[in-house]
């Protein structure tokens, strides 16, 4: 590998290192912005989002238990 090589690859891993970053960044940060209505799913229980939801919706179910 010359040192052409070795820049290009740096480059290379250091885009592709930025881009699962913000990826991931993303998929975590993944978040209900609707403050009345859900726009995941209709019933709760079934949600994903269920156990850390704040919805008035789903803190009603969460009582019901």
């Amino acid at each position: 590998m010359n040192r052409k090589d070795f820049f290009i690859q740096g480059i290379r891993l250091t885009i592709l290192s930025v881009i699962g970053l913000l990826s991931t960044f993303l998929i975590v940060e993944n978040k209900v912005v609707s403050p009345d209505n859900c726009s995941v799913s209709t019933l709760c229980k079934n949600c994903g989002k269920y156990s850390q939801c704040d919805l008035p919706q789903a803190n009603k179910e969460k009582k019901n238990e």
